[in-house]
């Protein structure tokens, strides 16, 4: 069962007081992942927010040109959010996630805990400020995956401008 003393190990609600963290708990659903299992995927509708109580998660992206591979941005491991597009338009997973170590993970539909965001202000101030931090952290790090992916890759001309993820997709 998700409590709020549960949430509190995520730096998604940092900030929050308990019964603010009440309130989001009731929202949480918990499921059990095995090693192999495909959390999301890439380009689909975002529905979900995870959260990784435990094991570790491998959040990857496809890039077509130059390499035509799938490419690990970030590994979550536990207190890490991953699927946040669930609150984000356009709703659409900007990258896949894949269970590599088995454990345990927290979901929450993105739509209610909007709901529940909007209605409570103060909550949807600390949470929205906690995810942006997130988001910018992953940018910088989804950048920075790349630069090495690229330095090591021996390819000399850069990709076209289309080249990142899969077309249409962004």
């Amino acid at each position: 069962m998700v409590n709020a003393s549960v949430l509190k190990s995520f730096t998604l609600f940092k900030g929050l007081d308990s019964n603010e963290l009440a309130r989001v708990a009731e929202l949480c659903d918990e499921r059990t992942l095995k090693k192999g299992d495909r959390i999301f995927s890439e380009g689909t509708r975002a529905t979900h927010l995870h959260l990784c109580r435990s094991g570790k998660v491998d959040v990857v992206i496809w890039v077509r040109e130059p390499w035509n591979k799938n490419v690990v941005v970030h590994q979550a491991g536990a207190g890490e959010l991953i699927g946040w597009s669930a609150m984000v338009a356009p709703y659409t997973y900007t990258a896949s996630a894949e269970c590599v170590e088995a454990g345990e993970e927290i979901r929450i539909t993105g739509l209610d805990l909007l709901k529940l965001l909007d209605y409570n202000p103060h909550t949807g101030l600390v949470v929205w400020r906690n995810l942006s931090a997130e988001i910018s952290a992953r940018l910088t790090q989804t950048r920075q995956r790349l630069s090495t992916e690229w330095l090591t890759s021996g390819v000399t001309s850069p990709p076209g401008s289309s080249a990142w993820g899969e077309p249409k997709r962004r």
